[in-house]
């Protein structure tokens, strides 16, 4: 066979196994980048200091929805000083 096909070739499975490579590592960092957000919004909503109720409330809000219990001021000053 004629040596510059063979070479085009190689460089072409060279690259696909690169390639191969790359997108596995892409999936790797977007899979990372998820949990960080995902632990940056969980440590977000316990520094909140609310309970299940307020912040349930709190995510409807957010949402447009409309709540069943409204968060309370005084009641997360009184949480936070606890």
């Amino acid at each position: 066979m004629n040596p510059k096909y063979q070479k085009v070739c190689a460089d072409i499975a060279k690259l696909e196994s690169k390639s191969a490579d790359i997108e596995k590592q892409l999936g790797e960092l977007r899979e990372k980048k998820t949990e960080l957000e995902n632990l940056e919004i969980i440590n977000t909503v316990r520094a909140m200091v609310m309970d299940k109720e307020q912040i349930m409330a709190f995510l409807s809000n957010m949402k447009g929805g409309s709540p069943s219990k409204q968060p309370k001021a005084e009641n997360m000053e009184v949480n936070e000083n606890e």
